[in-house]
């Protein structure tokens, strides 16, 4: 059974509404798991497993190397871990990495609660949350059985000073990247208030920037917290020389853009099928009148345009192609059931390339935008 909590009111301190929630399930005594989910970066989630009134583990359910290799290299510094790039759940991968290493019963429950406690510590210092209660079979392996209050009593302080960081740091699993390289610089060198040794570090941190890490990377590389990479940071932020990025990047999609302009459905669905299956991205554009606003957009590659189109033929919209600045170099290619002399005459007037008759076989229309693709010059 799974029950939704919003908890959308943004805590002052650790007893805010998140807080509240976890403190009534303790209360109840409730056994499960609650699922916390910061609607300002959906790629990263969090989970707490319960039992009669006690903390069994917190994690993350997303990012678990990148957070275990900052977190094991932080605590067990003379230890050399190497985390596995596949995680599916991080808590029978580390009871099973530290019993393989020899660890005593009392050392895994430290390190399972400095691991906890740090996880707490991110999830009580979202200023949002969504929160899912399951009522779940627990953890196989069972170390911990933790108060709340005993356990988060000496992580006081930095959960305040996350809570002061949220406006521009929403979670440690963020990726900053570099808006404005030239601004860096000034923004470190008139940190006064830093020492040489916070100055050079920082410098250590800038270096990174450009690897794409989140901030549990960057503190792991530069030898800190993730707190202090977070404050050292945050004066770049607010300069805008640095933006943060989510946990999951966009996945850039460099295929060549075809835009297909034509009313019909059937050959648009033709048209899409047949060029992606053959390593294009094709933009199918329906309405004629919407189709320059479109085009300007995506810049594709090479344009494909239906002659006979409501309101306004592929003729004319053919033509404002090619009196665009920015658009006049792409290749048109139209598409028609004509198939007489007189229409390839028109088509190449009005600046297409050229000329597909419909019915087309598959293959017919691959090797036509290939060919344009890489030869643009008009072959009417």
């Amino acid at each position: 059974m799974t029950s939704p909590l919003d908890t959308t009111s943004p805590p002052q301190k650790s007893e805010g509404t998140l807080y509240k929630v976890l403190h009534k399930l303790i209360s109840s005594q409730a056994s499960g798991k609650l699922i916390v989910h910061n609607p300002q970066d959906q790629s990263v989630h969090w989970r707490i497993y319960l039992g009669n009134g006690r903390i069994h583990y917190a994690g993350s359910e997303k990012g678990q190397r990148e957070r275990l290799g900052y977190l094991l290299h932080r605590y067990i510094p003379d230890k050399r871990f190497s985390v596995s790039e596949h995680i599916n759940d991080d808590y029978p991968y580390l009871c099973d990495l530290w019993q393989s290493e020899g660890f005593s019963f009392q050392e895994i429950r430290s390190y399972l609660a400095k691991f906890t406690q740090e996880a707490l510590i991110q999830i009580l210092s979202q200023q949002q949350s969504l929160c899912y209660f399951e009522n779940t079979v627990g953890l196989e392996h069972l170390f911990l059985y933790l108060d709340l209050k005993q356990l988060m009593a000496p992580a006081e302080q930095q959960i305040r000073y996350w809570l002061k960081l949220r406006r521009e740091i929403w979670s440690p699993f963020q990726r900053p990247l570099i808006r404005d390289a030239e601004a860096i610089t000034p923004v470190i060198e008139n940190q006064f208030h830093l020492k040489d040794e916070q100055r050079e570090q920082l410098r250590r941190i800038r270096d990174l920037l450009d690897q794409k890490y989140c901030l549990y990377e960057i503190a792991n590389r530069a030898g800190t917290s993730a707190l202090n990479v977070a404050l050292m940071l945050q004066p770049l932020l607010q300069a805008g020389a640095v933006h943060l990025a989510p946990f999951n990047l966009p996945v850039e999609d460099d295929r060549p853009v075809v835009a297909c302009v034509d009313d019909s459905p059937a050959i648009q669905r033709v048209v899409k099928f047949t060029l992606e299956a053959s390593g294009f991205r094709v933009v199918n554009i329906k309405e004629p009148f919407k189709a320059l606003t479109t085009l300007l957009h995506t810049k594709p590659a090479l344009i494909l345009m239906d002659i006979n189109m409501p309101d306004i033929d592929g003729y004319q919209l053919c033509s404002l192609c090619n009196k665009s600045s920015a658009l006049k170099d792409i290749p048109i290619v139209m598409l028609t059931g004509r198939s007489g002399i007189l229409d390839r005459v028109k088509a190449k007037m009005v600046g297409a390339v050229g000329y597909i008759s419909k019915p087309f076989l598959p293959q017919e229309l691959v090797e036509t935008v290939n060919s344009f693709m890489a030869n643009p010059s008009p072959n009417l």
